[in-house]
């Protein structure tokens, strides 16, 4: 997994985001773009291949998907409405289109795919299962190593800086 990313600071919240630029971001560089409220990281942008690897590795060892806190939803009065990344609440059912793109809120309302010409080539997740999915992946692709490759790996893991140390 690549160790770059892009981070976005949306400091008006009021202020929409340019979902267009953002995901021509991601697909031309392949790298992650993480959007942040007040420096905190709120969502993250993947491209559609890194999600399909981290998926594969992630659920390895379990082939049902993780459970994912729910909060208590108020009910609308027609529709039902998620959050997505804490950005903003969106209808279900209303994919929206941004420029080249188009914006579909997936079924279990804790995701966002863009596609472009009908290809998925972007996902947007909440940052804490964007977190689970990059730990999950490394510590199930780690085991299947040999036993000495996984002891150079974590022994190399050790040496590298935290996360918030960058």
């Amino acid at each position: 997994m690549e160790d770059v990313k892009i981070v976005v600071e949306r400091r008006y919240v009021p202020e929409p985001i340019d979902y267009e630029r953002l995901v021509s971001l991601v697909e031309s560089t392949g790298e992650r773009v993480v959007l942040t409220e007040a420096d905190v990281p709120v969502s993250v942008l993947f491209p559609a291949r890194v999600v399909a690897e981290l998926e594969h590795w992630a659920r390895a060892d379990h082939p049902t998907p993780a459970p994912m806190p729910q909060a208590p939803e108020e009910e609308e009065a027609n529709e039902t409405t998620w959050d997505v990344g804490r950005l903003r609440v969106e209808p279900l059912a209303r994919p929206q289109e941004y420029g080249p793109y188009t914006r579909y809120v997936r079924a279990d309302g804790r995701r966002v795919s863009f596609a472009r010409a009908g290809t998925v080539v972007a996902v947007q997740m909440t940052a804490d299962e964007a977190a689970w999915f990059v730990d999950r992946a490394m510590h199930t692709r780690q085991g299947f190593m040999d036993p000495k490759q996984a002891a150079a790996f974590e022994e190399f893991l050790a040496r590298q800086p935290s996360a918030g140390d960058q």
